[in-house]
């Protein structure tokens, strides 16, 4: 270690506190002396003294002592130019008097060689000893320097420390208030903002009254059954008071978070000083989703039906701004449909722009990828489904709640979205940029596009977008410019893609770890799942539905796609994705969606239990009628037979069935046209007996709208079955 002139050094006292603070003004040759002075107070200014260099290293290596790494007094030794500018003429004056003097080292330090050199200044100046002693004090306190020697007014005026005041400053007052506010009155005050402006969002007037009514009020009266407090003005804070208190002690962000919250204030009044592209250091590194509903209300695929907004969700490259994936549904916001929008991101965009009716080339729209960092809202993220995500080794980052600030390039997008539609669809649907108001035209009566269209319109829109120029705000890097790179996030995603950091999953894959996942059981009729039964090829080879086991395993979790429950999905222990189909039992399901499957489910659970309850006063009737039938045979029996023997009655048994037969057949013949006689009498009518109706039930919408899919899909199995004979 060594130590160096103009060096502070901090010396500690047996409690390691601070005991001086000095400044080393000059070191022997021999490094045996130093002459150091102590700085610890401006005000108290002293003379330099000797003490052995070697001690002091001593104390150094010991922790006895630490050097000072910031000069306390920048401000006056390197001040800004407007100051040095100002009191430089002085400060040159006063250096002219000492400067002959204060070269001449170590002798300056050595109180008998200085005395005969201030003795010759003040001769040669006319200055008294008192001032140049004080020249050479500040010269020295201030680190040797010739700015040591300006006017010091860095710690004029006003102390930051509050005053204490016997009386109230200013003029007096008009009103007679002559209140002094204390420490206490200022605890009332913060009480009051808490309670009235921050809670109840009351105005500083109304809360300064409500205060002096609750902490300053010197009794009550009673008026219109209540008590009243008694206001005396002079004997209470004045509105100005608390209006200065509250905006000395409040900063403007603290003031607005007050009036409108945190949140608010978090996103409207913050210091904007970060760049969020920082957070992605390259392509593919970190990827926004969200979803806004579409500035447009559509139409059902018969054109006559209007079905309201569709939700819109995007996926975007912070590094490169282009827009990898989306989705348009008719459905709200959730997991499922931010599932969606996902697999189209990591997908191939060629057979999917296709299936709209729009042919692109894959240089066109290359995002076919996974990013490593995944940034979205607190809603569908949040949820232990987007642990799925990282089995994708794409982790979550979600953003706090009400901060869309956090995820800027999707929000913005989202406003150029509805711009667009806004313009382009003002004649077929498009939503007005604010609450519709009493007067205004109702955009609904002019919807016209179906979702079909509309994700249409999405594709061109975003192939558009993605060779469009990028903002002014984009930071171009010195890669970018010695490269020459297209600015465009469709240029930028190309430049960047050799060195990205994306990566890609099969398809298979990919749609399982997205997919909801549901534990099921294996039985002889197939895999059970919410009612339904499935089946597979390699399944039935390999014996699953006979012994009940898949790997094993009774009880086994799958994966499904709420809106179509034509397949589910497993994992072997193999890691091999299976797709499992429908059994032919249940092939009337086949295309529908979960939630109508559940209806139909529903349906036949509440309609055999109906059943069941009228089945009992069914049952209930016919043994009635079963009972009084056998009373009233047994009766007439026992008349009949009487005086007969049970031999008696067995007698010509097979002749008379024969006859009987015989009788029977004629008198019921559709031939006959006499009624049923017995003995030559006609046989009354038997009383009809009525069975109980069940209750009559409209169907349900639900249901209706069911049973319409079911009707279209038998049509369409008989216009099959017809062309194929």
């Amino acid at each position: 270690m060594v130590i160096y002139q103009n060096c502070i050094i901090e010396l500690l006292n047996l409690d390691l506190k601070t005991d001086k603070i000095i400044r080393v003004l000059w070191i022997s040759p021999s490094q045996e002396d130093i002459y150091v002075v102590e700085i610890n107070d401006h005000k108290k200014m002293t003379f330099p003294f000797a003490i052995n260099y070697k001690e002091l290293l001593s104390e150094l290596e010991d922790d006895r002592a630490r050097i000072v790494k910031v000069d306390p007094d920048l401000r006056l030794i390197s001040p800004d130019p407007a100051y040095l500018e100002k009191y430089k003429k002085d400060r040159d004056t006063n250096w002219n008097i000492i400067n002959d003097i204060v070269c001449r080292e170590p002798e300056i330090y050595i109180s008998e060689f200085r005395g005969a050199m201030v003795e010759e200044t003040k001769e040669k100046t006319g200055k008294s000893k008192k001032e140049i002693y004080k020249f050479l004090k500040k010269y020295w306190f201030y680190g040797k320097t010739k700015n040591a020697l300006l006017k010091n007014y860095f710690d004029c005026g006003r102390s930051s420390k509050p005053r204490e005041y016997s009386k109230k400053p200013g003029p007096k007052p008009k009103g007679g208030n002559g209140w002094i506010v204390t420490e206490k009155d200022k605890e009332i005050f913060r009480k009051a903002i808490k309670k009235f402006h921050i809670k109840e969002k009351m105005d500083l007037t109304a809360t300064h009254q409500h205060m002096c009514e609750e902490w300053y009020h010197s009794g009550f009266y009673r008026e219109h059954g209540v008590m009243v407090p008694i206001i005396e003005t002079e004997n209470a804070p004045t509105l100005r008071q608390f209006t200065y208190w509250y905006y000395n002690e409040f900063s403007s962000m603290q003031r607005y978070s007050n009036r409108r919250g945190k949140r608010k204030a978090e996103m409207n009044v913050r210091p904007i000083q970060g760049d969020p592209t920082a957070r992605a250091i390259g392509i593919g590194h970190l990827y926004e989703i969200d979803s806004t509903p579409a500035d447009i209300i559509l139409v059902a695929e018969d054109r006559e039906t209007i079905i309201g907004t569709p939700t819109l969700y995007i996926v975007k490259d912070v590094y490169s701004r282009i827009i990898a994936g989306f989705h348009a549904s008719l459905s709200p916001a959730s997991k499922i449909e931010l599932m969606v929008a996902m697999i189209n991101a990591a997908s191939d965009k060629v057979e999917f722009c296709r299936q709209y009716g729009i042919e692109i080339k894959e240089s066109d729209w290359p995002c076919k990828n996974l990013p490593v960092y995944l940034a979205g809202d607190r809603g569908e993220l949040k949820s232990k489904w987007a642990e799925n995500l990282v089995s994708l080794k794409v982790d979550v980052d979600n953003a706090p709640s009400y901060r869309g600030d956090l995820k800027p390039f999707v929000e913005q997008h989202f406003r150029l979205i509805n711009k667009e539609i806004r313009e382009l669809f003002y004649k077929a649907g498009a939503k007005p940029p604010k609450m519709i108001e009493r007067g205004d035209e109702d955009p609904t009566g002019k919807a016209a596009l179906t979702i079909y269209e509309f994700t249409q319109f999405m594709i061109l829109q975003i192939l558009t977008y993605n060779k469009s120029a990028l903002p002014d705000g984009f930071l171009v890097t010195k890669e970018m410019f010695e490269e020459k790179v297209e600015l465009t996030p469709k240029g930028i995603w190309e430049w960047g893609e050799s060195k990205s950091v994306l990566h890609e999953e099969q398809f298979d894959v990919l749609i399982y770890n997205l997919l909801p996942k549901e534990q099921s059981t294996v039985t002889r009729r197939g895999i059970k799942f919410s009612d339904m039964y499935y089946t597979s090829d390699l399944g039935l080879k390999s014996g699953w539905f006979v012994d009940e086991r898949i790997d094993g395993k009774k009880e086994i979790e799958i994966r499904y796609d709420p809106r179509n429950v034509s397949s589910i999905f497993l994992r072997m222990n193999n890691g091999k994705i299976e797709k499992c189909l429908l059994t032919e039992k249940y092939k009337e399901y086949d295309g529908l969606h979960l939630e109508d499957v559940k209806a139909i489910m529903k349906y036949k659970k509440d309609e055999i239990r109906n059943q069941e309850k009228e089945e009992k006063q069914h049952k209930a009737v016919l043994h009635a009628f079963a009972e009084n039938l056998a009373n009233e045979a047994i009766r007439k029996t026992k008349d009949a037979t009487e005086c007969m023997s049970l031999a008696q009655r067995q007698k010509n048994t097979r002749d008379t069935k024969k006859s009987e037969s015989r009788t029977a057949g004629s008198q019921n013949a559709f031939t006959a046209k006499e009624p049923l006689r017995t003995n030559g009498e006609q046989i009354e009518t038997a009383e009809v007996i009525i069975f109980p109706n069940k209750i009559n039930i409209t169907p349900q919408n639900e249901e209706s709208r069911i049973q319409q899919l079911f009707g279209a899909k038998n049509k369409e199995r008989r216009r099959e079955h017809e062309s194929m004979e």
